[in-house]
């Protein structure tokens, strides 16, 4: 993929940035030698670091898309789209439809560029990954505010599908706050995720690791939490 570099030199845009999995992602890339840029609403939200430049601007303006992807090689969207609380029925914050139309812009934008590389963080549940889902949670998307979060990951994953680039799609099982690490199994949709838990360091570092796993360009993977290390 990035035949004229090594893995710990690349460029990468994170899209999403001053977000829980998004710091970790930032965190991640750095602590492994990359550059990274953020395009995020808040700089005060990103902790600053070597090799880290922050630009303040809005995944839905092109103009700040593509003054953030200047250099960039590799791109990753960890947007959420958030209520008011982790309820499930809180009041819808984010506007419903945010991370499929910062997947347009931001695709349109790689294009331009001659970019290819992008890893979306998606969830369980959308796309491909709802035959992965318990009955109960398959309920739950369709109810209360998951029902538009749901509808959001959708279109963006149909999106990104159709953009005949290099694309990868996440799909974690539930995100916890856990910093214990775990190993990580990835399995194809449709297979019975291990867990249905996934701290969100270990995503994280498996967003990172997707930026240079050619293994993993066309796919959706589920992604859980597998056995602790003895």
């Amino acid at each position: 993929m990035f035949d004229d570099l090594e893995a710990t030199v690349a460029q990468l845009l994170v899209i999403g940035g001053s977000g829980r999995t998004g710091r970790l992602i930032i965190s991640e890339a750095l602590r492994r030698g990359h550059s990274v840029t953020a395009l995020v609403r808040d700089p005060a939200a990103v902790v600053p670091g070597d090799r880290l430049t922050v630009v303040q601007g809005s995944p839905l303006r092109s103009e700040d898309v593509e003054e953030a992807m200047r250099g960039a090689q590799a791109v990753i969207i960890a947007l959420s789209n958030i209520g008011s609380s982790d309820w499930p029925w809180a009041r819808q914050v984010s506007p419903p439809d945010l991370i499929s139309n910062a997947v347009r812009v931001v695709t349109d934008a790689m294009r331009s560029r001659g970019l290819r590389r992008i890893v979306l963080l998606s969830a369980l549940g959308a796309g491909e990954s709802v035959r992965s889902v318990p009955a109960g949670l398959r309920w739950a998307t369709h109810f209360l505010r998951l029902g538009t979060v749901y509808a959001d990951h959708e279109q963006a994953d149909a999106f990104l599908r159709r953009s005949e680039l290099d694309w990868t799609i996440v799909h974690p099982t539930v995100l916890s706050a856990s910093d214990a690490r775990r190993p990580v199994v990835s399995s194809p949709p449709g297979s019975w995720p291990s867990s249905l838990r996934i701290p969100r360091c270990d995503v994280a570092a498996f967003l990172v690791d997707a930026v240079d796993d050619e293994d993993l360009i066309g796919s959706a993977p589920v992604i859980s939490s597998g056995p602790r290390r003895s």
